[in-house]
């Protein structure tokens, strides 16, 4: 009778590591998706301050790899030249 309250113990115990444990998965979600958010304020910030010029946003939002959306939700397709530009890019890269 006194091992019964000992294995609901460590049962309990159990179930509680258990549940306490990393997920790299759900960790490396929440971490994109705030980095998200955290991109999207950033660049609203900048855009309403007007501390950039139109051409110096640009750039920066280049570097920073930031897209625009069109309103479909989704970034204009690349141009010919863009593309080529890449390309020439990654040989040179290598």
């Amino acid at each position: 009778m006194k091992s019964l309250p000992r294995v609901l113990l460590l049962v309990g115990a159990l179930l509680v590591v258990g549940c306490s444990l990393p997920d790299p998965k759900r960790d490396a979600a929440i971490a994109r998706e705030k980095m998200l958010d955290d991109t999207d304020e950033r660049k609203a910030r900048l855009k309403a301050r007007g501390t950039l010029n139109p051409q110096e946003y640009e750039a920066m939002a280049i570097r920073m790899g930031w897209t625009t959306k069109g309103a479909a939700g989704l970034p204009p397709a690349p141009t010919t030249e863009e593309l080529e530009k890449r390309v020439k890019a990654a040989e040179t890269s290598r």
